[in-house]
């Protein structure tokens, strides 16, 4: 690939010609919400930092052997916040999703707090989709400082309305427990994944996912960046091999990465993020059943 002139406000620095709306097949919607925030508050400075920080990727993924931004990634504007009203943000949210997937992209959400992700998921009514949580909590809390939208309950609105299952947990409550218990959901505590990623069994996940990664759901020595930090998490290799495993023979409908809090003069933490957000696109890209992604007819090759 050649150099590119960096454009300030795309995903990777791409300009047009590889990153318009109608070719694109990734579509980056940055969402700067963070208003439930009950410990570290900034959240909604992650968007911008995580395509700040893009900027110093290698379009090349030398461990994919291939450049996912040969499919096109469009970069939206931000989704302006509605203050004091979670669900009209969520909403507003499922809207602006709404239309990327009317244009036939893959949304890929970059928040804000973990609530967010609500506003995508929303815009699916598949009965068979499962939504696979990354997180180091369990967020499957009916209610939290008296919100039923607090990112603290984020999961349980999904289980609302979807299955869903958890990857990483290291810090739950008790009722939230008993929730899963009498649900039934699939929760991995990231005490039994860490070196064992391949012998879990995977074989519940059905072929319809949405994918919502925690930043948090990573190790806070290599991400200390995050809104409610907890020790005793997932490395990176842990984490790409278990998404890995996810997205190998399934359709991905959609994905986000939250809960990055910058901090500043510690830029480590956004570039992480913003890797990750293009690894997750790469295991896509050459993994996943989603008939449209073919790197050879949707994508443009640089030459």
């Amino acid at each position: 690939m050649e150099e590119i002139e960096c454009s300030s406000w795309k995903f990777l620095g791409i300009p047009d010609r590889y990153s318009s709306l109608e070719s694109s097949y990734f579509h980056i919607l940055p969402v700067p919400y963070d208003a439930t925030s009950s410990y570290v508050a900034g959240a909604r400075f992650g968007p911008r930092a995580i395509i700040e920080a893009s900027h110093q990727i290698e379009l090349y993924d030398a461990e994919l052997a291939m450049a996912p931004a040969d499919l096109g990634i469009a970069t939206h504007d931000e989704v302006p916040v509605v203050a004091g009203d979670p669900e009209g943000m969520i909403a507003r949210i499922e809207e602006r999703v709404g239309e990327i997937r009317s244009l036939g992209g893959l949304p890929v959400i970059l928040g804000g707090e973990h609530t967010v992700a609500l506003g995508s998921i929303r815009t699916f009514d598949d009965s068979d989709l499962m939504v696979v949580s990354l997180d180091a909590h369990g967020d499957l809390r009916d209610t939290y400082q008296g919100n039923r939208y607090s990112h603290a309950c984020f999961l349980r609105r999904v289980s609302d309305e979807h299955e869903c299952a958890a990857f990483g947990i290291r810090s739950i409550s008790k009722a939230e427990v008993n929730f899963i218990s009498q649900k039934s959901i699939p929760v991995f505590y990231a005490r039994d994944m860490i070196g064992a990623i391949d012998a879990i069994d995977l074989e519940f996940i059905p072929e319809k996912i949405y994918i919502t990664i925690d930043i948090d759901v990573l190790d806070c020595s290599i991400m200390p960046s995050a809104g409610t930090p907890e020790p005793g998490g997932l490395g990176w290799y842990d984490v790409v091999s278990l998404l890995e495993r996810i997205i190998t023979s399934r359709r991905i409908l959609g994905f986000d990465v939250v809960e990055l809090c910058p901090q500043p003069h510690n830029v480590a933490p956004d570039f992480t993020a913003a890797k990750l957000v293009y690894k997750v696109m790469g295991l896509i890209a050459k993994y996943s059943r989603n008939r449209e992604v073919d790197a050879t007819s949707h994508g443009q090759e640089k030459k």
